[in-house]
């Protein structure tokens, strides 16, 4: 693992850094400084002047260019020894690769700013691989454009996100960002790296399984829509595999860059025959089921919010139940206990309710208890809690209001329910209701509760007693 390489990255984004800062630092460490120059003299970077020595290697790349090459060595460092590893570094280097050739061919000046872009883009399953290489290398030999169904069917992060928060993380350049977060977009981004590492995605896609003619025409498609010219098209093609070699190379490892990709389509082919309709209904059929997975825990997570809801919601009125109202009056008395402010309490009984039923029957009762709720809402504040108590009794949390206050909102129900006209039964009949308010102020009210529903309960008594379609208050 090369130490240096982070702190060249970190000193690189300094506004007040030099080359020969960059340049002293690299020396230090003749491992690092050996794969500076090998990766210098690559065609991956593709200079153009031979160089030998660390001091011109990085008076050539500049800050920026060397930023880069320490970049390409961190990524090149995450991945694991082995084949599983090789695999993973192949697939990541093919598409620095593709997205170079691709910079060439549009006329890009900055290619190690394309080349490491494209080294970038399967961070997200380096990444993984430190937990998970098997799973990691599962997926990378998978065909690239399954890989993100691939990833679903196995509950892994998509490693496109995944990698674009780790290069975000790294302080890379948002460019950056969004071509790792971008480059399996069903359509080409506007912004220009990111169109690019877009197509490269599709380039090197030929070489990773599935139907290869058919992925180099949807890569050739590719490359036209981000404005590779007609005749460039098959050189980006044959010289993958040239600059997939030279640059691993740098990291000293083993690389399949499968150069024949003409043979590498006919033996595809052969096998394909027999197994790629298969395959392709398989994956369909994982899409469709994966689909049918995230639709299906979407309803699950309605239908378990609708049983809450139900759980704590008087289904006559639409009030919340005696459970919600509990919960409700547990929450406030804390409240007020910690802010020392007041909380009240308004008791609510319709006055001679059996007669109604007795008179229109129970479903004219029932539209009156619904009408009680409505009038009830409409006479509260936003933070105000109705609910329905049991029967045809109401009750309802005031946070904040003292006794008096409560008071006029008690009378305003009951004043607004006197003058409702009801239907009932061909009829229109009135109803009126008879309230009990009252009070506690913290602190010291947390454990309140049953306290202060019985002084309102007292108070309605009174108030049924005195004659109804009153308030009365509490002591």
């Amino acid at each position: 693992m090369c130490v240096i390489a982070p702190r060249i990255v970190q000193e690189a984004v300094s506004p007040d850094v030099s080359v020969s800062d960059l340049a002293t630092l690299a020396t230090s460490d003749p491992g690092f400084a050996a794969r500076v120059v090998s990766l210098v003299n690559s065609a991956s970077f593709g200079l153009g002047n031979r160089v030998s020595d660390i001091r011109q290697a990085c008076m050539l790349l500049g800050v920026r260019g060397l930023r880069n090459v320490a970049l390409s060595l961190i990524v090149g460092d995450m991945v694991p020894l082995g084949a599983d590893g090789n695999a993973l570094l192949t697939i990541s280097l093919r598409r620095a690769a593709a997205a170079r050739l691709i910079g060439e061919a549009l006329g890009e000046r900055a290619l190690d700013d394309a080349f490491t872009a494209g080294l970038f883009l399967e961070i997200g399953l380096l990444a993984r691989a430190r937990d998970d290489l098997a799973g990691a290398a599962q997926v990378a030999r998978m065909p690239a454009a399954h890989r993100p169904i691939i990833e679903r069917s196995f509950g892994f992060a998509d490693h496109a996100k995944a990698g674009a928060k780790l290069a975000g993380d790294m302080q890379l350049p948002q460019s950056i960002v969004e071509a790792v977060a971008r480059h399996h977009d069903p359509v080409a981004p506007a912004a220009q790296l990111a169109k690019i590492m877009w197509a490269a995605e599709r380039v090197a896609a030929a070489w990773e399984g599935g139907d290869v003619e058919r992925i180099r025409d949807d890569a050739r498609r590719a490359l036209t829509s981000v404005g590779v010219p007609g005749a460039k098209l098959e050189g980006i093609f044959q010289r993958v595999p040239e600059i997939l070699t030279s640059a691993a190379v740098t990291f000293d490892r083993p690389v399949d860059a499968q150069s024949d990709l003409d043979q590498l389509a006919v033996d595809a082919h052969a096998q394909l025959v027999e197994l790629n309709d298969g395959y392709e209904e398989l994956v369909r059929r994982l899409e469709a089921l994966l689909v049918e997975k995230e639709t299906l825990a979407e309803d699950l997570r309605r239908a378990n919010a609708e049983l809450a809801n139900l759980a704590t919601t008087d289904a006559l009125t639409g009030l919340p139940n005696r459970r919600a109202f509990t919960e409700a009056l547990a929450r406030d008395l804390a409240r007020a206990d910690r802010a020392g402010t007041p909380l009240s309490l308004i008791m609510v009984d319709v006055d001679h309710f059996k007669s109604v039923n007795d008179t229109y029957g129970h479903q004219s009762g029932d539209l009156v208890l619904a009408k009680v709720a409505q009038v009830m809402r409409s006479c509260m504040r936003t933070g105000d809690v109705p609910a329905r108590f049991g029967g045809e009794e109401f009750i309802a949390v005031l946070p904040g209001a003292v006794k008096e206050g409560a008071k006029v909102v008690a009378d305003r129900i009951r004043i607004a329910l006197e003058a409702t006209d009801i239907a009932c039964a061909g009829t229109i009949i009135r109803v009126t209701a008879s309230f009990g308010v009252a009070m506690v102020r913290g602190p010291g009210c947390r454990d309140g509760a049953d306290r202060l529903v019985a002084g309102a309960d007292a108070a309605l008594y009174e108030a049924k007693r005195s004659g109804r379609n009153r308030v009365v208050m509490a002591p």
